[in-house]
């Protein structure tokens, strides 16, 4: 295959925060996003006026995770120590909470009525939309679940956990469908390849693994891809592209059809950040965007792709 040649600018860096930034997301690719972490504030950011961020809630504690209503326009934010809250983005206000565990929610996932809820106690909690009650949970480990990832083409959702497990499970009845060994550490980062064939995980292990799908569920890849933790593994809307995200501090940009590395993202080259990247969001064809224990986030475009 012809050598692929990438060029990275940095487009914006978004300062603001006041302690590390564990959580982003965006409404489709109109250059509208949302970060949050440690400091406990939401705050809203248009891509093209990085100075001017605007908060649109604040919780006591950390939010490692949140989740988009794009449809809605609303968010919902998980809460360390205190579930999950529902907030409407129009007029910033609450709409409603759900207290479901004490420990962290580290990661939360929606498929139409349903929002997935992974905690630091093991569980993973459905919980409809319409009714706002948990319709299923399910106790996936003695460990913290880190990561969720949802396959609507086979109706499973797949949990990865602190005990460097992996597992499948049927939306509709909860059964156990599958369980992927292969990781040495936590499982901090799963996602579905858009055309549902692949799933790809990261661990505390600088594994990058994709398992496919298709059949027998197996390791079609092993890569060390990171020199220490993989936070966060996404993928560009027509899947032919992802991106991830470590604690080694930089970004790095793949190719899907081979599963080659294609460009690094770091301080040094491209005035990366200097701590661990934590989340990523891909808006468009090619911009990048990612916060880190910095208290910033940053803007990349990627050309040549």
């Amino acid at each position: 295959m012809q050598r692929q040649v990438l060029e990275v600018n940095k487009l914006a860096q978004f300062g603001g925060h006041k302690d590390g930034l564990y959580s982003l997301v965006h409404f489709n690719d109109n250059g509208i996003f949302y970060t949050a972490g440690a400091d406990g504030f939401v705050v809203e950011w248009d891509i093209k006026n990085p100075d001017q961020g605007k908060m649109i809630a604040k919780v006591p504690n950390t939010v490692y995770s949140m989740c988009p209503l794009i449809e809605e326009n609303q968010l919902i934010i998980g809460q360390n120590t205190d579930g999950i809250h529902h907030i409407d983005l129009k007029s910033g206000k609450e709409i409603r909470s759900l207290k479901l565990t004490d420990k962290a929610v580290f990661a939360i996932k929606r498929l139409e009525d349903d929002v997935f809820v992974g905690t630091g106690d093991g569980w993973v909690y459905i919980v409809s939309l319409h009714s706002w009650n948990v319709r299923a949970k399910v106790k996936v480990s003695e460990e913290s679940v880190r990561s969720l990832a949802v396959d609507p083409s086979r109706r499973i959702f797949w949990a990865g956990s602190s005990d460097a497990t992996i597992r499948g499970y049927n939306i509709e009845n909860c059964d156990e469908v599958r369980e992927l060994i292969g990781h040495e550490n936590s499982v901090f980062s799963l996602t579905v390849s858009p055309d549902y064939q692949f799933l790809l995980s990261g661990s505390r292990d600088a594994h990058l693994r994709v398992w496919n799908l298709d059949g027998f569920i197996e390791t079609q890849h092993d890569i060390v891809a990171h020199m220490y933790t993989i936070n966060d593994i996404v993928f560009r809307k027509d899947g032919r592209y992802f991106v991830t995200c470590s604690k080694d501090k930089s970004i790095k940009v793949w190719r899907t059809e081979d599963f080659r590395l294609l460009k690094v993202i770091d301080k040094a080259r491209h005035a990366g950040h200097g701590t661990s990247v934590n989340r990523l969001a891909w808006i468009g064809e090619n911009t990048v965007i990612s916060v880190s224990d910095d208290h910033s986030a940053s803007a990349w475009t990627i050309d040549g792709l």
